[in-house]
């Protein structure tokens, strides 16, 4: 690898770590159990509804299933770093609130290591907690309320490590181990004769595993089928909760405790996925996947968990050309629909998510650029209390180079 790539290499890696530590949700919604999940995929994988399972890859990096990195082509290693601009537009019955925020979300790598055997490294901002609401509490025993501001910022993020076998032209598998680290803070400010300051900082820590599978079949010259399904096993977090009581930035008092692991957890998710590309051109990708929240009880926030399913579609044109005079000729379009369930309730309403996106695929010369767009609406039922109608513009670049390659001296 020559000095202008170390030096690529080196900057997208210090993008990523920034991206870590001050990735952002801007939601109402992220003020919940252990904050709102980032999508950190490529904007390929979100202009294709966010699906990925049983979608091949041998020019960029699929994190939906990590045995898709068998399919990595003759330029053997793969960096890829990902970003997000998003656009919130908050609205409930005390009115609008409007928010713009950006960061990186993913920084990954993928290498073939030998003919069958493949492995990956990634950083990504898993969730992330990013509001603040101004409501009021009682007074006990008095019908007057005290005012009070609820604040919350930090996340999880998380490292990990891919491996993937390919056992024939068909058939490969994948694994996948990730630290999940990171510290979320809420904040409660009460405006009484004094004012009173609550801050509960909480640690997580814990590994989760997940296993990947993919096959893939040409039944005609015109026709491939590719079944794909994933495991991701629940995981519990090791957290401690630190908490200061300070009144008229004066007295402060702090206690730490231990919270049980029970309390702190991620659940078990189970996907599946079809792929389908006729004539070599036109794809349609399938996903399906179920998440395990109503095993999962966390006594930080009041919600309540229920088992969480998660449906996307995505169709992908490819160029019709094997040669292209100008570069517009080899663009791919993307289209994709996605529905999240969501996985609990605020006040018995719950939460689900309806995103459309769109996309394109820029094939440059050892980079394939990837953008996409999408229109979301959080809070889908018509009787949630709070509505959140997002944009979103999805960037990610897949570096493509070659090692190991031997040298021929003439």
């Amino acid at each position: 690898m020559n000095k202008k790539n170390k030096a690529g290499v080196a900057l997208l890696l210090s993008c990523a770590f920034t991206s870590v530590l001050y990735a952002q949700n801007s939601s109402p919604y992220s003020y919940f159990g252990i904050g709102g999940f980032n999508n950190v995929d490529d904007a390929r994988n979100i202009a294709l509804g966010n699906t990925g399972i049983a979608l091949d890859a041998p020019d960029y990096i699929n994190s939906k299933n990590s045995a898709s990195m068998t399919g990595i082509s003759t330029r053997n290693v793969i960096f890829n770093v990902s970003g997000i601009l998003k656009y919130n537009s908050i609205s409930s019955n005390l009115g609008t609130d409007k928010r713009l925020n950006s960061n990186f979300t993913n920084f990954s790598a993928a290498l073939r290591i030998s003919k069958n055997a493949f492995v990956g490294i990634s950083i990504q901002s898993t969730t992330s907690s990013d509001y603040k609401i101004s409501s009021t509490i009682p007074i006990e025993g008095t019908s007057n309320e005290y005012p009070v501001t609820y604040e919350g910022s930090g996340g999880l993020s998380n490292w990990g490590i891919s491996l993937a076998y390919k056992i024939n032209d068909n058939w490969s598998f994948g694994g996948k181990i990730k630290n999940n680290f990171g510290t979320i803070v809420r904040k409660e400010t009460i405006s009484t004769i004094s004012e009173v300051e609550i801050s509960r900082n909480i640690r997580y820590t814990g590994f989760s595993y997940n296993l990947g599978t993919q096959f893939k079949k040409d039944f005609t010259d015109n026709f491939q089928l590719t079944l794909g399904g994933t495991v991701n096993f629940g995981s519990k977090l090791v957290s401690k909760r630190e908490v200061s009581y300070t009144e008229d930035q004066d007295y402060t008092n702090t206690v730490t405790s231990k919270l049980s692991s029970r309390d702190s957890s991620l659940p078990l998710e189970m996907g599946v996925g079809i792929g389908i590309l006729a004539k070599e051109r036109y794809r349609m990708t399938f996903d399906f996947t179920q998440n395990n929240w109503d095993k999962v009880k966390n006594t930080e926030t009041s919600e309540q968990y229920y088992r969480q399913n998660v449906y996307g579609l995505g169709f992908e044109i490819l160029p019709g050309k094997k040669r292209f005079e100008n570069i517009s000729e080899a663009f791919i379009y993307r289209f994709g629909l996605n529905y999240d369930t969501g996985y609990y309730t605020i006040n018995k309403a719950k939460i689900d998510k309806l995103e459309i996106t769109a996309g394109l695929g820029i094939p440059l010369n050892k980079v394939n650029l990837n953008i996409g767009y999408g229109y979301g609406i959080h809070g889908f039922q018509k009787n949630v209390s709070i509505k959140e109608n997002y944009h979103m513009l999805n960037i990610s670049m897949n570096i493509l180079d070659t090692w190991f390659r031997k040298k021929y001296i003439e």
